[in-house]
């Protein structure tokens, strides 16, 4: 009985959010805060109702595969519907920006796993996880830490802590970042595409529009069959090293979430597959699913300490890094809304840019900041995981 009404809670809570996204709550959290602040909700009713005295956990192995199954089939939708084949249109300034934020993340991290992170349990996981996060998204982040195999308590806790710093942090972006930026950075008189280009944000819809047709349930198959061979990769090298018992989940998570990443983005240059409706909307709605069930699976029992250096580890990295991208500019003549664009579709990803532009009054940025948002989505990963191995060392 329990693991039923655990199963609906894991669906259902999601649609309800995709449902009434445009609740005020709701587009003041995010869909992916709200998904994780329900989840921590029913987390605290747990942990209240076992300090009464009455036992009660939900079972663990049905949110770690409902998790696990929904980011791999949401990753591959998501990047579906990416822009990445409007790159070539950005403008040279465009460009530049964004690789600026991407070496100042990556600065920034490495320095401060250096000098605060690596004390920090599972510290080397966690600022790769910065890096897939503030170059992509929440996907990549958790995509990270999933391949690297943290424990879904310290995933949990990571991304709440990331939730309470992006708050904050985007507050800056839509009230100060401007007037501040500019102190340092040329007003705006750049072009930023090289050709004229119409594209829709991914992360916007109108649930109500959406209808499930044939070529959406190809691209959600193809997605599915993608999660299958990845994991079926995964399960062939556990073999070749030798089936060590209990060691299987070692080489499946990591070769699952590569796989899918690395399909995705070859799947996105496909036109049929790309511009089939409703991707964005099941892909958007999966990476909830996974959301919720790993916010409810935290055990407020468990909590230390820790949390709060989580805090100020992405707290660090988040302002460090806009401040050093925003020194890095000035070298390259980067205009201030450029900066804070990029800045923006790196840290929090396409979901933000629409609100960012019409901020700064300045929507010819909107179309650029969707694109290399995308791309950070199809990158973040990698970068991620490859400076997750160099300081693993």
């Amino acid at each position: 009985m329990i693991i039923a009404l655990q199963i609906i809670l894991i669906f259902f809570i999601p649609y309800l959010i995709i449902r009434f996204k445009d609740f005020k709550l709701t587009k003041m959290l995010g869909t992916i805060g709200s998904a994780y602040l329900f989840g921590l909700f029913a987390a605290l009713l747990i942990y209240l109702v076992n300090l009464l005295g009455l036992e009660f956990s939900l079972n663990k192995d049905v949110g770690e595969i409902s998790s696990f199954g929904a980011i791999a089939i949401g990753i591959p939708l998501l990047l579906f519907s990416s822009n990445l084949k409007q790159a070539k249109k950005l403008s040279k300034m465009v460009l530049v920006s964004f690789l600026v934020l991407i070496v100042s993340v990556v600065v920034v991290t490495t320095v401060v796993f250096y000098l605060f992170g690596k004390n920090i349990p599972n510290g080397d996981i966690l600022s790769a996880g910065a890096i897939g996060l503030y170059t992509g998204g929440t996907p990549n982040f958790n995509a990270i830490f999933n391949i690297f195999g943290m424990d879904s308590q310290t995933i949990a806790l990571a991304n709440l802590s990331d939730i309470i710093i992006g708050a904050v942090f985007y507050v800056f972006l839509l009230t100060l970042a401007k007037p501040f930026v500019r102190l340092f950075l040329k007003d705006s008189k750049s072009l930023y595409l090289t050709d004229d280009t119409f594209i829709e944000n991914s992360e916007e819809f109108n649930v109500k529009d959406f209808k499930t047709n044939k070529p959406l349930l190809k691209t959600v198959l193809l997605a599915f069959l993608m999660a299958v061979v990845g994991a079926g990769i995964g399960v062939l090298i556990w073999i070749i090293q030798g089936m060590r018992e209990g060691r299987m989940f070692d080489a499946l998570i990591p070769s699952l979430l590569i796989s899918v990443t690395v399909f995705g983005i070859i799947g996105s240059f496909n036109k049929k597959v790309r511009e089939t409706k409703g991707n964005n909307i099941v892909g958007h709605y999966l990476i909830l699913v996974f959301s919720f069930a790993l916010a409810s699976a935290i055990n407020f029992s468990e909590i230390t300490g820790d949390f709060s250096k989580l805090i100020l580890l992405y707290g660090i990295i988040t302002v460090g890094s806009f401040v050093v991208a925003m020194i890095i500019s000035r070298f390259f003549k980067i205009d201030a809304d450029c900066m804070i664009v990029c800045a923006a579709a790196g840290i929090y990803g396409p979901a933000f840019i629409p609100a960012i532009t019409k901020q700064l009054k300045n929507d010819s940025l909107t179309a650029p900041g969707l694109i290399v948002g995308s791309i950070g989505y199809a990158i973040g990963t990698f970068i991620g995981l490859l400076l997750g191995l160099l300081y693993a060392l």
